[in-house]
């Protein structure tokens, strides 16, 4: 073999795993400043953080393990593990080998994450900034790529430096400026500014609100069963069914009941003034529809939002549907001319003051086999629905949107929950939430409709067994381990830790 490959796989070896390390600080203070995102998706955005040093370590392991190979150099284990005892170039080798066994700690007690105090985490953790200085010294005094080195290290250096300034600076401003209680009117992620251009009622009780890009420009695209997070101008955020035409990007769309026993997000939303500027999320689809032969369409009051897109795209490619409609009056019952036009023999409207409840096991019995069911609308409605496909419609494929958690399975019992990344160890009470617990120590953490229901407020558990109280995951995925909705749900074990 061609000894000086061995000088290249080394070169190549520490070099890169030099640039990944580099990446790996810039990432991790993105990640802690907040550049990238709110804690939600910095917390997904965490798994990038550890692959690119698991890579840079990879890479590592290449460039050691060459230099061991190469005999010109003629370094050994010894020499890589001890500094200063290697006779080639002796001090400029000592940071590297001190660099990687500061590495190497970093590695193991990021591994050892979930079993060891926070604090001892945090405080290796922090020597990855001499590891950075180290490792770029060696780059420039052991080797002979110094010139490749020093534009890139110059470049880096400006940039890890602004962001630690920036983030003691950020750590600094938010201890004197927010208090554990204050209020913290929060946005939703990916968040962007609004206006209302346009508001109507459309039932007794149910206002249509348009909303439109402050600058006029296009908004994100969506599809037939998303909805949007709006932030009201208390600070509430709640999640709303977009209803309008997905391929008109200019405006969303959203049907808004007023529940005067609500949490009062609702009964904001109709005291709105056209031109008053708000601010929506990204689209978030977690009722998506699927390509099925039939469609059976079933709402129950403002649930006929979610549905009313479907049903336009079903009826745009010429799929066969149908629609059961039910509401208290036929008043109160939104959208019915829009509706009625596509077809009178296909909408099926059951205002419940004349008609009584819609007849479901007539609507099932219609369709065939492979039928999609949709169906969003008060709990008692959707109840009525599984039980009636369990019992009598198995081939049937059903899909619901509930508008808030199910009945809890239990009473609730208090818990405690471990903040990792803060290190903070907060009892909660029986009779309030970990959502809330959570805010007194991380003000702001993300939440939309508080009722179990949306999915924008979930965090990472790392440790315990989570009670799932919400309407988000069904099926196999109610047993999950690795994720909580904390507006809601609480702990079957008696500590819950969480990726916060």
């Amino acid at each position: 073999m061609d000894p000086q490959l061995w000088w290249y796989l080394a070169r190549v070896g520490g070099l890169m795993s030099w640039w990944l390390l580099s990446a790996t600080v810039v990432w991790g203070l993105l990640l802690s400043t907040r550049v990238t995102g709110p804690r939600a998706a910095a917390a997904r955005l965490y798994d990038l953080h550890r692959f690119l040093s698991g890579l840079a370590l990879a890479f590592l392991t290449v460039h050691m393990l060459a230099l061991v190979a190469d005999s010109w150099v003629d370094i050994g284990l010894l020499e890589l593990l001890v500094p200063f005892a290697s006779g080639y170039r002796p001090a400029a080798v000592a940071w590297g080998v001190i660099a990687f066994e500061l590495a190497a700690a970093i590695g193991v007690t990021s591994l050892l994450k979930t079993r060891i105090p926070h604090r001892w985490w945090r405080y290796v953790h922090t020597s990855a900034f001499p590891v950075f200085i180290l490792t770029t010294v060696h780059a420039l005094t052991a080797g002979t790529d110094a010139g490749t080195v020093r534009w890139t290290a110059l470049v880096l250096v400006a940039a890890i430096s602004f962001l630690s300034v920036y983030r003691l600076l950020a750590v600094r401003r938010t201890d004197d400026t927010v208090a554990p209680s204050a209020p913290v009117r929060p946005e939703p992620p990916d968040s962007r500014p609004v206006i209302v251009k346009r508001l109507r009622p459309v039932a007794d009780g149910v206002v249509l609100v348009e909303l439109a890009a402050t600058d006029g420009g296009l908004l994100p695209a969506w599809e037939p069963g998303a909805h949007i997070d709006l932030a009201l101008p208390s600070g509430r955020i709640r999640p709303y069914s977009l209803c309008g035409d997905p391929a008109d990007r200019t405006t969303y769309r959203i049907g808004v009941l007023n529940a005067p026993k609500g949490l009062g997000g609702s009964a904001e939303v109709h005291a709105l003034r056209t031109g008053r500027q708000l601010a929506v999320s990204r689209p978030l689809n977690r009722f998506p529809l699927v390509l099925a032969p039939h469609y059976l369409f079933i709402a129950g009051g403002i649930g006929i939002t979610a549905l009313l897109p479907m049903i336009h795209a079903a009826e745009a490619v010429g799929h066969d549907w149908r629609l059961l409609y039910g509401g208290r009056t036929r008043l109160s019952m939104a959208f019915t001319d829009e509706l009625l036009a596509l077809g009178t023999d296909r909408v099926h409207l059951v205002p419940q003051d004349t008609d009584g409840l819609p007849d479901l096991h007539t609507a099932l019995s219609k369709t065939t086999a492979g039928t999609a069911v949709y169906c969003c609308g008060p709990e008692p409605l959707i109840v009525a629905v599984e039980k009636a496909v369990t019992d009598g419609f198995p081939h049937r494929h059903l899909h619901i949107e509930r508008f808030a958690a199910t009945a809890k399975p239990s009473a609730a019992r208090a818990f405690q929950v471990e903040l990792r990344r803060t290190g903070s160890l907060l009892p909660v009470p029986a009779d309030r939430t970990l959502l809330d617990v959570i805010r007194q120590a991380v003000p702001g953490t993300p939440a939309s409709c508080e009722a179990g229901a949306c999915g924008t407020c979930a965090l990472r558990v790392l440790a315990g067994t989570p009670d799932h109280r919400d309407a988000v995951l069904t099926g196999p995925d109610r047993s999950r381990r690795d994720l909580i909705y904390p507006c809601v749900s609480r702990s079957h074990s008696p500590t819950l830790v969480i990726d916060l």
